[in-house]
Order: C-alpha cells, then sequence, then structure tokens
C-alpha cells in the first residue's frame, strides 16, 4: 500500500471517530435539558412521596382504647361527663299553680294600674307611699318620674286601665322566694290627657293596646306578690 493511500484511510477513520463523538456529546446534552418529574413514570413507585391526604368531613377521631384525644377537640355535648352539657330544664309549674299565679297577678296589676291611671298635678297624692308595699323602688321611680312629667307639662290625665288576664311566661323558686314574670294586654283606650288649656292630647290608636311585661316575686313567706320591673315586648301590639 502507498503512503498516499494509508494516509488517506487514516484520515477517513479519524473523520469517522470525530463524527461518532459529536453525535455521543449531542445525544447526552438533549437528556440533561430534559426535566424530570417528581412523578415520572419511569420511576419506580415506591420512591413517590404523594401529597397528605386531608381528612374527609366524616372522618372522626378513632375511640379505640389506646388512642389519645387530642385535647384541643371540642368535648361532645352529649356527653354526661362534660359539665357544660345541657341539664334537664327545671319541673313546669302545675296547671294549678300557673292557674293560681295568673289570678294573683292580674288581681295585683288591676289595682296598681287604677291608683296610677289618673293624674292629677294638683292632687296631693303620695303615689309612691301608697304603693310601696306592693311594688319596689324601682317601680315606684318610673311611676314618679311619669308624674313629674305631667307636672312640668300641666297635663292631667283621667279615665282608667282596662287588662285582660296576666301569662305566665316564666316562674322560679328558691330559698328565698319565687319570682315569676308574666304579661298583661293593657288598653289605655279609655285615658284621656289634657294640656293645660283643656285640649286633648291625640295619641296612635295603634298604641292604645300593649303588651306589658312585669317581674314580680314573692318571699316564701308571705302570699302577697310584689311589682319588680316592667317593660315591653318587641312588638308591643295586642
Amino acid at each position: 500500500m502507498s503512503a498516499r493511500r494509508r494516509g488517506a484511510l487514516i484520515l477517513s477513520l479519524l473523520v469517522a471517530v470525530a463524527l461518532i463523538v459529536v453525535a455521543v456529546v449531542i445525544a447526552g446534552g438533549r437528556r440533561d435539558a430534559e426535566p424530570t418529574s417528581a412523578f415520572d413514570p419511569s420511576v419506580p413507585t415506591s420512591t413517590h412521596t404523594p401529597p397528605p391526604a386531608s381528612p374527609t368531613p366524616t372522618e372522626k377521631p378513632s375511640t379505640e382504647p389506646g388512642d389519645t384525644a387530642d385535647p384541643s377537640d371540642p368535648a361532645d355535648p352529649a356527653d354526661p361527663a362534660d359539665p357544660s352539657a345541657p341539664t334537664d330544664p327545671a319541673p313546669s309549674l302545675s296547671p294549678e299553680q300557673r292557674t293560681e299565679i295568673s289570678e294573683q297577678s292580674t288581681v295585683l296589676l288591676e289595682d296598681v294600674l287604677e291608683e296610677t291611671a289618673e293624674i292629677d298635678p294638683n292632687s296631693q297624692q303620695d303615689i309612691v307611699g301608697d304603693l310601696s308595699a306592693v311594688a319596689s323602688q324601682a317601680y315606684l321611680s318610673e311611676l314618679e318620674s311619669e308624674r313629674l312629667e305631667f307636672a312640668a307639662e300641666g297635663w292631667t290625665r283621667e279615665g282608667s286601665y282596662s287588662l285582660g288576664q296576666a301569662e305566665v311566661l316564666d316562674h322560679t323558686s328558691s330559698a328565698d322566694g319565687e319570682v315569676a314574670t308574666v304579661r298583661v294586654c293593657v288598653d289605655s283606650s279609655a285615658l284621656v290627657t289634657r294640656r293645660t288649656d283643656g285640649e286633648i292630647l291625640e295619641t296612635s290608636p295603634s298604641s292604645d293596646r300593649a303588651w306589658n311585661v312585669f317581674v314580680l316575686e314573692r318571699a316564701e313567706v308571705s302570699a302577697d306578690w310584689r311589682i319588680v320591673g316592667r317593660s315591653f315586648s318587641d312588638d308591643p301590639a295586642c
């Protein structure tokens, strides 16, 4: 073989080797550039770390023996060991007791409202002294404020209230006595309020009949009820 042919053969071999090296480098670069996923199917599943499963609304803490309850979990309201669990309501009044309280409170309220219906600034009536035995100071102060307003304006009021049977809303008893909450529909349509010149102050017919809610009390040793306070329903019309 001549030297020229030998040189051409060697050059061809070198070019072939160079082309193989270039192809290997290009192929390796492509593999490095491709991102791999944490959940690549080509990776064995035993190496995957799946996201933690969130509990479903129906999952409940295990009550098996040996489990430790989370102290931050709220107590089951039905658990009898829970001191905050609701207890049985106090026994309700018997029909006879409810009727007795209703009748007695109705008589008391009729007497008091009859006594307080008319207002005359020129009268010497001592409403606080007259009703001190059947009403608390808080309720008497309310009546006194009403009379002071009439005196300041020079108004007078005449007529009378009428009311229905008192309805017992609540009742509690203790060693100190009893407390009852009753409501009664008070009709003031027969009352007439006059100015100093004799002109009648008109009132809205819708306010003629209103629910009055009274809190009454009586000592255990006494059978007489006293008025502790008065309020009005959110919807007073009756």
